[in-house]
């Protein structure tokens, strides 16, 4: 016997040799979501090719191979290793049409056993859903079946015989639970679930011989695809009217004319003639995408019907709901200071948790946040994961988060965000930029009042719409902008993380480190005049010294009453994070006149420069 079962299982791996059919690996066929089995895997190395022929060879043989898997070698699911096994995986392997599902040929729900089928990467119910209690359908009759905690059905006519042959009819909510997310489970067994109307999609391409997965056709609604509702019809004249046209039956699917019950109770019809299939995507309040098969078409039919209808029902495998795809948001690196904020995606499915993979030091501050803070060590970088989990297992995604060594003012700030980098420079016990914020995307000026806008996007104005000005003088911001609209002072606004716009207090305190108002602007310009072709401002440039390393340039403004761009080479105006009232805000500003670092207010809607201010440890 061990010599028979020897030699039929080389002939099979012969036959697939000498056919040039034979696959390096195989689909990851939907196993049992609590064990996750890839079936036919017998040698668990994670793919299914001849290399698992052999094994299962060796074992019946009694050379105990090693590793050997014995659930994924028992293809057939019988508890035993046999020749039967061996067929099924030469199956797998040539990819052989309409075979049952790998690990799952029949499921058993609610006393019925149902037969199943593998139709390219999916594995369906061959059989029309009959599960539940018989109601009859009377007139008037929209929604009969109710959310009771009973799963109803009609049967066609109301005669249970017909539901032993065609399945149930139901009303979509029925079908549903009452859940209305697709993909549910519904009135499917656990493991198996109501199609998508993608997934119908997915299976009707993977049947049509002319239009494939992923065709445009499968958008469309009405009659669609070649020859699709034919390879899905159970062949033959015994249940479908004749022409049955096209009917092959070639995917194995076994499509039945279980006709339909209609949504106000008046009638069953089509018995023969059509079936309907409820998919569990929904295109409105009333109405659900469904697919039908009829006796005269041989391709398949899409539209959105009344939900109080009673359509039939198909289960395709699969545990639901599976984990949303994890995200876990852009590298974050070399980060100013010791702390920052993830950005994972929140999960439509699932729960999602941080976990620090490698760094010493690090501490998230809420692990199942996808938003949550991180603090480390200066210095040091950290690999995190986001794992989005649910019972039908887990999605994960990586992200690095690395904190600049020991900053020392003086040293050159490179902004995360965009990579820009900015000189810095002590005035007292204060840390400042040495050059205006240039950070956000360009947009023109071209009228007056507030243009840039509350809209996740930073937003800049250039002096006379020209980039190059940005490049040089950095950009301009309304007020609201440059504090990302709120109004807290000393708001990390447009800064870079571990700095802020500065106060009027704080402004305040660096002129009386410089020596007061009256000389403080001096001492804060570049040097240098444009008439002598050694500087920015414009003659005579009175006082400027730029003992303090502020460099401060004569960048102009933007007006608000026409969005007009005013005094390049004059003034340099800078916000602080300071209301003087709702409608105006504190700013600095220096003159080419003068050696004052004025303080005046203006509104808001001006468009001024930003310098930054580091945090105080």
């Amino acid at each position: 016997m061990k010599q028979l079962i020897l030699c039929l299982s080389v002939t099979l791996l012969l036959f697939s040799l000498s056919t040039n059919r034979i696959q390096a690996s195989a689909p990851d066929f939907p196993g049992l979501p609590e064990d996750n089995i890839l079936y036919g895997d017998a040698n668990d190395d994670g793919v299914i090719n001849v290399l698992d022929i052999i094994t299962i060879v060796n074992y019946i043989m009694g050379l105990n191979p090693d590793p050997f898997n014995f659930e994924a070698a028992d293809v057939t699911n019988d508890g035993i290793i046999s020749v039967l096994d061996l067929i099924s995986e030469v199956n797998i392997i040539m990819d052989v049409p309409a075979i049952p599902c790998p690990g799952e040929p029949t499921v058993t729900y609610e006393g019925q056993t149902y037969n199943t089928v593998k139709i390219g990467d999916q594995c369906w119910f061959r059989e029309n859903l009959n599960v539940g209690t018989k109601i009859n359908s009377t007139y008037p009759g929209r929604y009969q079946q109710t959310d009771n905690g009973i799963i109803e059905k009609y049967c066609y006519n109301n005669d249970e015989a017909s539901c032993a042959i065609y399945g149930g009819l139901y009303e979509w909510p029925e079908t549903m639970q009452y859940d209305t997310v697709e993909g549910v489970q519904g009135i499917c067994p656990s493991g198996w679930h109501l199609p998508t109307d993608n997934e119908w999609k997915i299976l009707e391409g993977t049947v049509d011989s002319q239009f494939p997965i992923g065709d445009p056709v499968w958008d469309y609604t009405g009659w669609r695809g070649l020859d699709a509702g034919g390879s899905l019809k159970e062949s033959g004249l015994i249940h479908w009217t004749a022409p049955n046209e096209g009917a092959t039956n070639e995917s194995g699917f076994n499509g039945l004319p279980g006709g339909y019950r209609d949504g106000y109770g008046y009638y069953f019809m089509g018995l023969g003639n059509f079936s309907q299939y409820w998919s569990s995507s929904y295109l409105n309040s009333g109405y659900s995408w469904s697919r039908e098969l009829s006796f005269d078409y041989q391709n398949i039919h899409r539209l959105d019907y009344d939900k109080a209808n009673g359509y039939s029902v198909r289960c395709l495998k699969g545990c639901w709901p599976q984990p949303s795809q994890a995200n876990a948001g852009p590298d974050q690196v070399n980060i100013p200071g010791t702390s920052t904020t993830l950005a994972g995606n929140t999960p439509t499915y699932g729960i999602g948790v941080w976990h620090i993979i490698t760094g010493t030091g690090g501490t998230v501050t809420d692990t199942t946040s996808p938003t949550s803070g991180i603090t480390g060590l200066a210095g040091n970088a950290y690999s995190l994961s986001w794992t989005i989990t649910t019972q039908c297992g887990s999605s994960l995604d990586t992200v690095l988060v690395s904190f600049a060594a020991g900053f020392s003012c003086g040293d050159t700030l490179v902004d995360s965000r965009d990579g820009q980098s900015y000189a810095t420079v002590l005035m007292g016990d204060q840390c400042w930029m040495a050059e205006n914020m240039n950070i956000g995307t360009r947009i023109n000026s071209t009228q007056g009042g507030f243009q840039q806008l509350d809209n996740g996007t930073i937003e800049k104005y250039c002096y006379d719409n020209d980039e190059a000005k940005c490049d040089t003088y950095g950009g301009m911001y309304e007020w609201p902008e440059a504090m990302q609209y709120v109004t807290t002072e000393g708001a990390q606004g447009i800064c870079p993380p571990g700095w802020h716009i500065p106060t009027d207090g704080e402004w305040s305190v660096l002129s009386f480190y410089l020596g007061g108002s009256t000389v403080a602007g001096g001492k804060m310009k570049t040097t240098g005049t444009i008439e002598a072709g050694t500087g920015l401002w414009f003659d005579p440039n009175t006082g400027a010294t730029n003992e303090s390393g502020f460099s401060g340039l004569p960048g102009g403004d933007r007006f608000i009453l026409d969005g007009s761009f005013y005094d390049l080479g004059n003034n340099g105006q800078f916000w602080s994070s300071s209301q003087y009232s709702t409608d105006d805000a504190w700013y600095r500003f220096l003159n080419y006149s003068l050696a004052f670092l004025f303080r005046n207010y203006l509104y808001k809607e001006t468009g001024f420069s930003v310098r930054c201010l580091k945090e105080t440890p």
